[in-house]
């Protein structure tokens, strides 16, 4: 039986390692709070406390990753917060050091689609990276040294704006009032597509990958938002009129759909649940 790590059980981790669960993995979850570790173990999630800083990881580290796949879902953090450039790189060198001391033999890392910038118009896999943010950076230089360090062991997944659970993008501008920007396209994939390629990624063992994963369609934010606050209840966002043609970075899925052949559940982010 091959056992998975999952090195961050928050928003994202946490249902993947549900899911996971039942298909014949051993898994094993990592949180940095004895009491989410104690939750997750009556939930019948294998739990290690660990903390991991720019100065080293703490907690039993040989035995959480004498393992075979780490699925590293940990985030940079604060988006705007210059510190992130250099401290989540330092983390991630951690980590994989660790990871090659216990022998891991594959990583599924989830980055993000802000390692493109602030672009205009398509971007898909081969576009240049241009972060224009510290996490964006950061992650840039993560996925290079994690490519170092495993090469076509290692699938990257860049995914867009995550959404479901309680995380529903309805309430974002709710109730607010001529916001800009209405004509720019949104890129938001909804949590359990990301799941469910992270179970195909091992389900058929595609590993060596670099995968956008995004819903397929991107209405604009004058469009989405108040469809979305609606749905929910709430009071629309209203946006400055424009004429502007439509613009801002749309992100590609073609190659995630084409190469795993997958079909996102939740295609187009108007259709995504709000429960």
């Amino acid at each position: 039986m091959s056992k998975i790590v999952l090195l961050g059980a928050g928003w994202l981790g946490e249902p993947l390692a549900h899911q996971l669960q039942p298909t014949g993995y051993q898994v094993q979850c990592s949180t940095t709070r004895a009491e989410k570790a104690d939750r997750l173990q009556a939930a019948g999630l294998a739990t290690t406390v660990l903390q991991v800083t720019p100065a080293g990881i703490t907690g039993p580290v040989g035995d959480f990753f004498a393992a075979d796949i780490l699925i590293l879902t940990l985030p940079p953090g604060g988006r705007s917060n210059p510190a992130v450039a250099t401290d989540y790189p330092a983390k991630i060198r951690h980590i994989i050091a660790a990871a090659q001391a216990g022998n891991i033999q594959h990583v599924v890392f989830t980055s993000s689609t802000g390692v493109y910038g602030d672009a205009d118009g398509w971007v898909n896999e081969d576009t240049a990276l241009r972060p224009d943010t510290p996490s964006g950076q950061a992650l840039q230089v993560v996925e290079q040294e994690l490519r170092a360090a495993f090469g076509e062991r290692l699938t990257i997944l860049r995914l867009a704006g995550l959404a479901g659970g309680d995380r529903q993008p309805g309430r974002w501008f709710a109730g607010r009032e001529h916001l800009p920007e209405g004509q720019v396209g949104i890129n938001l994939v909804h949590r359990s597509d990301v799941i469910r390629i992270i179970e195909h990624l091992l389900a058929n063992q595609h590993w060596g990958l670099l995968l956008n994963v995004c819903a397929d369609a991107h209405p604009t934010k004058a469009v989405f938002y108040p469809a979305a606050a609606r749905a929910l209840g709430l009071e629309p966002p209203t946006f400055a009129p424009s004429e502007a043609i439509p613009t801002g970075k749309l992100v590609d899925n073609t190659r995630s759909k084409k190469t795993l052949d997958f079909t996102y559940t939740y295609p187009d982010p108007l259709g995504f649940p709000v429960a």
